[in-house]
């Protein structure tokens, strides 16, 4: 009978494990805590772990095995046991699937620090321009893949230029051509660039003139600061997991104070000012609204 305890009570431990981990998965729960490409593995380890568990539970208890005088396997049957392993790895488990409020509070960011130099982030090859899947492809024209076809033949001549035009001949391409109009727009018309994309600039000069003079939106987490008119928009970056999470923040200057709760998500809009100061450029986002947002599908980044 101590045998048969023994086994259903491990058994419930490991199917208990199972089932929180693909709870943590099914719900969505999981894409707060671990990065996209480790989550199917949480997927397996879950089943694995509720496989095991009602193989172990339903098992036919096994005697004691003893061979000249010495029996093995002596604690297989210890519901001491059984029931420590039920207590620290379960109970404890389940307590944080219960109490845990699946974000970081104002105290964990600061006790983290911010990243001050997004260029070394780990896995950061190049400044990036985001594109949704409808928009349209980068004609070869803006890219100047036909330049080497059009470098013998002389350019058209206009034969009555308007005065004031910033180009006399429009065959030639303006410097920003091709390169402003892919940025990725809301549903509003305004540019939707994300935290990380407003950071990188500051080393980027051809991202400062792209994203110069242009209404830009960013959603974050709202981080009040000591004046009324300014705080700090947060996102926080992750490797692999929650465990390496570190806060990127872009400093907001606003009119008035921000009616907004501490870390709620909201959305941002303005224009991105790039001033000197010291030897660094760094981002100032004047903003003009400030709204409270829902969380994006993908509250890290990546």
């Amino acid at each position: 009978m101590r045998s048969k305890v023994c086994s259903l009570l491990n058994g419930i431990t490991l199917i208990g494990l199972g089932v929180v981990l693909l709870d943590f998965f099914f719900t969505g729960r999981l894409d707060r805590y671990l990065h996209p490409q480790f989550r199917p593995w949480t997927l397996v380890g879950g089943i694995i772990f509720c496989l095991v568990g009602i193989i172990y539970a339903s098992a036919k208890a096994t005697a004691q095995c003893c061979n000249e005088g010495e029996c093995v396997h002596k604690n297989s049957n210890s519901l001491a046991r059984s029931v420590l392993a039920f207590v620290v790895l379960f109970v404890p488990l389940a307590a944080g699937v219960a109490l845990s409020k699946d974000s970081y509070d104002q105290r964990a960011v600061l006790n983290r620090g911010f990243v001050n130099d997004v260029s070394t982030l780990p896995g950061r090859t190049s400044a990036r321009v985001v594109k949704k899947a409808n928009d349209p492809a980068i004609p070869p024209q803006a890219l100047g893949a036909d330049q080497d076809e059009r470098a013998s033949e002389p350019l058209p001549q206009d034969a009555t230029p308007t005065s004031g035009s910033d180009q006399a001949n429009p065959a030639v391409p303006s410097p920003d051509d091709g390169s402003s109009q892919y940025l990725p727009k809301a549903a509003d018309g305004n540019v939707a660039l994300e935290v990380t994309d407003l950071l990188y600039a500051e080393a980027e000069d051809s991202l400062r003139k792209m994203f110069s003079d242009k209404t830009i939106e960013v959603v974050g987490q709202y981080l009040p600061g000591s004046d009324p008119k300014q705080f700090k928009l947060v996102r926080m970056f992750i490797v692999c997991c929650a465990a390496d999470a570190r806060p990127l923040a872009v400093p907001v200057e606003v009119s008035a104070p921000a009616n907004a709760a501490e870390m709620g998500w909201v959305k941002v809009i303005g224009k991105a000012t790039y001033p000197k100061i010291g030897d660094r450029v760094h981002v100032l986002f004047k903003a003009d609204a400030v709204e409270a947002t829902d969380p994006p599908a993908e509250a890290m980044l990546y």
